[in-house]
């Protein structure tokens, strides 16, 4: 089971959505001084709820474990992640761990890509005919794998890549084990919560990533973990490049206007 949804919230004002919401959700948006940024904040968790309606989940309890990532405390089987940028939020629900990143294309220094990618990526990159396109799709695949995991910036971006086919139909993580904090890090030793361990036992056997690491810099291509990106125009002839990292088939995205979630949620 996935659903991805996205959401345009440019007309969108903050009485439209809070209703919708938690209060700690409401609470957290007070954090943010401009109104689009406490509107992008709160549509995100309307448009989980949206979602989780559709599966028979009415009331979710949505907390954070220890790296910060919310999960659904009264359902710990169904997975979530948001995120949000420019005019739009983007959300997927699934059965199995889960990633979104959605980024809004535009001119960027390709020095970070020199510094912040894996060299095998930033070759990637550089090879394109389109530079910062090709830069974005493989950000936003990286934090997409990164937010499924839930561990943040404690995993080095430089010790994993995303291998990308010509086609672009075939896309791949691959990793570097090189020592033994990179270890640590990866099986969720370090500080880890009960919900980062669960996410290892309960997808024991469709994630394979941690056994037999006896070699050093061993190259390990993942199979079991799926990548999928889209490019989003919209009327304003914005793009916007979307990422999805999962662990089962990543299902169709759809858009949904906010007029819909009303009457649903209503």
């Amino acid at each position: 089971m996935m659903f991805l949804y996205y959401m345009n919230v440019s007309d969108l004002n903050f009485e439209d959505l809070k209703n919708f919401v938690s209060e700690d959700r409401l609470e957290y948006s007070k954090k943010y001084f401009n109104q689009k940024d406490r509107i992008l904040s709160i549509s995100g968790e309307v448009l989980l709820r949206y979602i989780l309606k559709k599966i028979k989940i009415y009331n979710p309890i949505i907390v954070n474990d220890d790296y910060g990532k919310p999960f659904l405390k009264n359902f710990p089987n169904i997975y979530f992640n948001i995120s949000h940028c420019g005019d739009y939020v983007f959300c997927g629900v699934s059965n199995y761990p889960i990633g979104v990143d959605i980024e809004y294309i535009h001119e960027i220094d390709l020095n970070i890509a020199k510094t912040q990618f894996h060299p095998k990526e930033y070759e990637y990159v550089n090879n394109s005919n389109d530079k910062i396109e090709s830069f974005f799709e493989i950000w936003v695949l990286k934090e997409s794998y990164l937010k499924m995991k839930g561990i943040g910036l404690s995993l080095d971006l430089k010790s994993f890549y995303i291998n990308i086919d010509e086609d672009k139909d075939n896309i791949k993580l691959l990793k570097f084990f090189n020592d033994d904090d990179y270890l640590d890090n990866l099986e969720g030793n370090n500080k880890s919560s009960n919900k980062t361990k669960s996410f290892f036992n309960e997808t024991n056997n469709k994630i394979k990533i941690f056994n037999e690491l006896q070699n050093i810099d061993k190259i390990e291509s993942i199979d079991e973990i799926i990548f999928k990106s889209w490019n989003l125009l919209d009327s304003k002839k914005n793009v916007y490049k979307l990422g999805v990292c999962s662990l089962e088939k990543i299902d169709e995205l759809n858009l949904i206007d906010f007029k819909e979630i009303y009457k649903y949620l209503e």
